[in-house]
């Protein structure tokens, strides 16, 4: 950014101007140092993540209460969101393979007005990374249809969900109330014998593990003589005295200053 500041001293005579003095010229130049500290510039927000990690595709299986029926749909295209924890949105564009999940529809908007309340339906949402593994399934247990509508986007500003680039895309939005709502994690082999030892050895009230980075709660054997050692098991502080732990914990140091 420049800033000149210019006085200037004008003496206007026969018809001239003549300038008589600049008195002074200053030039402000903010220099930014980015060369040389780039943190000042940069904003952190985690690890930039590869297209194999992030969430890249949804995949819908509806199951009708009281039923073991579950259809799986590919085609829907975002997940909204609906106030209330247990409530959402399925958008997408109108399409065949969709003809049974409609069917669903209709028979919860039927029962919508009335005392009736048995026409609803499970909802499992799983969502798919890059890479093709699933990263959560979102479960919505007895579900009713609240609101159904179909409208068209002709927009070009918007996302449009069909491949190919017209001019009026016909979209569909269901929006559903349901009674509970809970995520499934799906983790592979080796993160469940993982959660396993975890289990086991806070179960069994230790810390000992066999990583490099130990955090024990009880002290080895072979101590050298005046070792310290903080017990996490029993929150005290041990020395290694003649061949022995012993207790020292409130032992030796400045006194606590009394009010």
């Amino acid at each position: 950014m420049l800033i000149w500041e210019i006085s200037i001293s004008i003496v206007l005579k026969n018809r001239q101007i003549t300038v008589i003095s600049i008195t002074s010229i200053t030039i402000l130049l903010v220099v930014s140092t980015v060369s040389s500290n780039l943190d000042v510039l940069e904003a952190y927000a985690g690890i930039t993540l590869s297209n194999d990690n992030v969430a890249k595709t949804i995949q819908v299986r509806v199951n009708p209460m009281g039923t073991n029926l579950e259809k799986t749909f590919d085609s829907f295209s975002r997940i909204g969101f609906v106030s209330g924890e247990n409530n959402f949105l399925l958008e997408s564009v109108p399409s065949k393979d969709k003809k049974p999940f409609y069917e669903q529809v209709s028979k919860s908007l039927e029962t919508k007005n009335t005392l009736s309340k048995n026409k609803g339906m499970n909802i499992s949402i799983d969502i798919f990374s890059g890479d093709g593994e699933i990263i959560e399934t979102l479960k919505y247990r007895d579900c009713d249809v609240i609101e159904y509508f179909v409208h068209g986007v002709d927009s070009r500003g918007k996302i449009f969900f069909v491949e190919n680039d017209g001019t009026v895309e016909i979209r569909e939005v269901t929006k559903f109330e349901c009674v509970s709502f809970t995520i499934e994690i799906n983790y592979t082999e080796g993160e469940i014998e993982e959660i396993k030892e975890t289990i086991t050895i806070l179960g069994r009230s230790i810390f000992e593990t066999d990583s490099d980075d130990r955090y024990f709660s009880t002290p080895h054997g072979n101590g050298t003589e005046g070792e310290l050692f903080y017990n996490s098991d029993t929150n005290t502080l041990q020395k290694f005295l003649n061949g022995v732990w012993v207790d020292i914990s409130g032992v030796g140091g400045p006194p606590s200053p009394r009010r």
